[in-house]
């Protein structure tokens, strides 16, 4: 994807849940591979959230009231077990924050791990 350069590009927020086995260290490596998706993508990460407590949505309820407040319209997580460990919540809670930010849910990972959630395309000649 080309993405143009003369152009602003469209802010983004990531969300992030300490998982098991995730360590400070993995935690910014998992946020440097979300700017680097954001960049790819054609947006710019302005804001990550780390939900550190298992169980709790406070981290996710802010990401969703800053993109709501600041008109920010796309979502960047590292995988669909960062919304949810249960696979059929997890796509429920990514629709579901879609809609709560009139915007898109990006799904970070590399195309070797989740091939089918990673696909980037346009539409307008921007990142849909």
């Amino acid at each position: 994807m080309t993405v143009d350069t003369n152009r602003p590009r469209p802010p983004c927020a990531g969300y992030l849940r300490r998982l098991d086995g995730v360590d400070e260290q993995e935690e910014l490596r998992l946020v440097a591979a979300m700017a680097d998706f954001a960049d790819r993508a054609g947006l710019v990460l302005t804001l990550v959230a780390v939900e550190k407590r298992p169980g709790y949505v406070v981290a996710l309820h802010a990401v969703t009231r800053y993109c709501q407040n600041h008109g920010v319209r796309n979502v960047v997580v590292p995988t669909y077990e960062h919304l949810n460990q249960l696979p059929p919540l997890a796509h429920l809670a990514k629709e579901l924050l879609q809609q709560d930010i009139s915007g898109l849910v990006w799904i970070a990972t590399s195309a070797g791990e989740e091939a089918s959630t990673c696909t980037l395309t346009t539409r307008n000649g921007g990142p849909t």
